[in-house]
Order: structure tokens, then sequence, then C-alpha cells
């Protein structure tokens, strides 16, 4: 740290002047990235605070006297950056008896829906649960220090990770609601990569933007070669440039293959392909169902009483990672025997989800990005969630239970 600052003091003396930038972050890693991002801002010229809370998780409780010790250890380190930046802990900075504006209020208890789900990996919440109320108390803490400290020290723009669980999405909230320019931003599957958005929450993937001004555009070669190269990647289960993961166990093996180990027939293949519950890129994103587990609990009943079409379900694999309830137990709680029209594929099975798309006729999914490479294969699909390329003119995009099953 020492040696960084000072560097970085050596370049700001001959920047130009910037912005006043805040920072937030909480939780050790974002806290020492935020502090790696604050020295360099700085370093350009801007005029830039850190604000961190020294939690070291944030589902379990901590007794007063650990968070003292953590935030005096954690200000003792941060102190080497002063006064290249100036440090704010928000555990020093609480404003307990600060009221909150009825939009933070709601932000708050909206987030603390989210954590609780993000936690269990579970799209039920018990309000009443421990979970739940440790994290509205800390994060209905967090907005009142948020709101006092940006009340009376107003940012050019403030800058938060992720910006949409914990207290991170708090942070976010209160700055939106003081009309705070704000960025949010987040790391993706790409090494030396993240996602940015502005104003915006970045888990999101809001990319109306980028749709207007590019729908039109046609990918020239260099693109084109590009893309397919990654779908080609995908599709063989091996790794992509700067891409930090496989997307499948197994290589594709081919339509048919796929067909002869499934068991399927002539008959019109369904895929639906599901999401990971808990992720934050699923959280409050129902468009007219309560949740991922209701849409595919009403499809599977859907389907259940129509032999004349084969439905594949596609648990996503990314459920290996998890410890909350799987999609294969919402399937089972419809029909805890499947009829011989139903594929049940559970996230551990070695079947390439690519090789399904080959055979299937029309697919099912609430956001996962398997919908637009279905549409880019050419077939119909069915979009149930707010995703990122929802109403984009290549999908079906119902909006209720009826146009969804029409």
């Amino acid at each position: 740290m020492p040696d960084m600052v000072a560097q970085a003091q050596e370049l700001a003396k001959t920047a130009p002047k910037g912005k006043k930038v805040f920072i937030f972050a909480t939780l050790h890693y974002w806290i020492e990235h935020a502090t790696l991002m604050a020295v360099a801002l700085a370093a350009q010229g801007h005029d830039v605070t850190l604000a961190f809370l020294p939690y070291g998780d944030w589902q379990n409780d901590i007794n007063r006297f650990d968070l003292r010790r953590q935030n005096a250890y954690a200000r003792k380190v941060l102190a080497q950056a002063e006064p290249l930046i100036k440090v704010v802990s928000f555990v020093n900075a609480r404003a307990p008896y600060m009221p909150l504006p009825e939009d933070v209020t709601h932000a708050v208890r909206q987030v603390t829906y989210y954590d609780t789900q993000y936690t269990t990996q579970s799209e039920e919440v018990d309000t009443n649960g421990e979970i739940y109320r440790l994290r509205l108390d800390r994060n209905r803490e967090a907005a009142q220090a948020a709101l006092a400290y940006l009340r009376g020290n107003r940012p050019d723009v403030a800058i938060v990770p992720n910006g949409t669980i914990q207290e991170l999405g708090v942070v976010y909230r209160v700055a939106r609601s003081l009309k705070i320019q704000t960025v949010t931003y987040e790391f993706g599957d790409q090494r030396q990569r993240i996602w940015l958005a502005q104003n915006g929450e970045v888990m999101r993937q809001e990319t109306d933007g980028l749709w207007k001004a590019n729908r039109e555009k046609p990918l020239n070669d260099a693109q084109l070669e590009k893309m397919k190269s990654l779908v080609m990647a995908r599709q063989r289960a091996t790794m992509w440039e700067n891409f930090a993961r496989l997307w499948q166990d197994v290589p594709a093996q081919g339509g048919e293959q796929a067909r002869a180990t499934l068991g399927l027939d002539s008959r019109p293949v369904v895929l639906l392909a599901t999401n990971v519950l808990g992720d934050s890129l699923t959280l409050g994103r129902q468009v007219f169902s309560r949740s991922m587990a209701e849409w595919i609990s009403r499809t599977v009943q859907y389907f259940a009483g129509r032999p004349e079409v084969q439905l594949v379900i596609r648990v996503h694999p990314g459920e290996v990672l998890t410890h909350g309830p799987s999609m294969i137990d919402v399937v089972h709680q419809v029909l805890p025997r499947l009829p011989e029209h139903i594929r049940l594929i559970g996230p551990k099975e070695k079947v390439n989800t690519y090789d399904i798309i080959d055979v299937a006729d029309l697919g099912l999914v609430y956001t996962t990005t398997v919908g637009m490479e279905m549409a880019m294969n050419g077939l119909p699909v069915v979009v149930a969630g707010q995703t990122h390329y929802r109403g984009r003119g290549f999908t079906h995009d119902p909006d209720s239970w009826v146009t969804y099953f029409k």
C-alpha cells in the first residue's frame, strides 16, 4: 500500500483537477478492490472518498465488540492511503435517528428481500426469519449512514459494486434517491474485465441504449467471425479467449445423439432451460409469475396433460455450486413421477445443452442467456422473465399467464 500510494501521489501532482468521487464497499474483497480503484482515481486528480463497512460476511450476526475491532483494523490499514484519499467508516458515521424517506424505506425492504433470496437460494422469503431480520437491520443502518453522509458531502459521482444486494444495493439506491450520478460494476466471466452500468443496477444488464444505437447495424465480417468462434467454444466445452470458465461439461455430440440419449421420438420437443435460484441475475425479474419456481410449476402442469409434445427440462449446471432448493425439487413437487413425455436433466448430468437445442422446436426461458442462443439458432423462444434481450423483436414476450399459454 505505501508504495502504491507514493506513486499515486506523484502522479496526482501533475494531474488536472477531477471530480468529487464517492466510493462505497463492504466485505473484505470489495473493500480491497475499492481501495485500489480509489487510489487510482486519486492519481488522476479526482477528490476521492472511500466509505466502508467492515463486515466479514453478510449472513451472520456480529457483536458490537468484534465489529469495532474489525473497524479499527480496517481503519488502520486504510489510513495508509490518506491523505491521498479520504476514508470514512460508516460504523463511525452511524446515524440511527436519521428518518428515511418513503422511497428509501421501500428500497431497504426490497434489498432485504433480495438478500434473503440470495442467501437462502430460495424464492420463498420468511420476513420473520433470522436472515431477513438481520439483513433488514444492517440495510437500514447503512441507508441512514449513507443518507446522512451524502446529504452533507454531496459528490459529483458515486461508485458502488453490484448495486443490487446487501449494503451495496442500499447505498446505490440512496445515491439515486438523492439524484447523484452513480456507477455500479461487477465482475463477469472474463478475466481483466468488469461490467459497468451508469445510473442502473449492473446485474440487470440493461442494454436498451446499446440496442437502440446498434440494432440496425449488421455485424461486419470480423465481428461475425468472433461471434461464431464464441458460440463454437460454448458448444464444444472449450475455453475461449479470456473467459474464465466452461459453459458445458461435455462437448456437443449432435442432436441425434441427444435424441437417442434422452429417448426422444418424432414428437415436437420443447426445451425449458432454468436459471439458478438466488443468482442475483434473477432477483426481481418476474413479469407475470410470482417467481421462477411458479413459472416452472405451472408450465410443467400445462405439459403434463399434453403427451403429444415432449418437454425437456434442462436444470442449470450451475446448481452444483449451490446449497438451496433445486429446480428438480420444484418439478417433483408438481409431478413426483414424471410421465414418459417429460424429461428432466439434472445439473450433474453429462448432456450438452446445445445438442438439445438442435432437436428442439420451441424454447422456454426465464432470464438465461440460452434463450438468446436458441433464437440465434432460429428457434421460437418464449421469455417469461425480465432479461436483457426481452422485447428486442426476436423472442415472444408474454406479459400475463393468458398470453403465455396462448
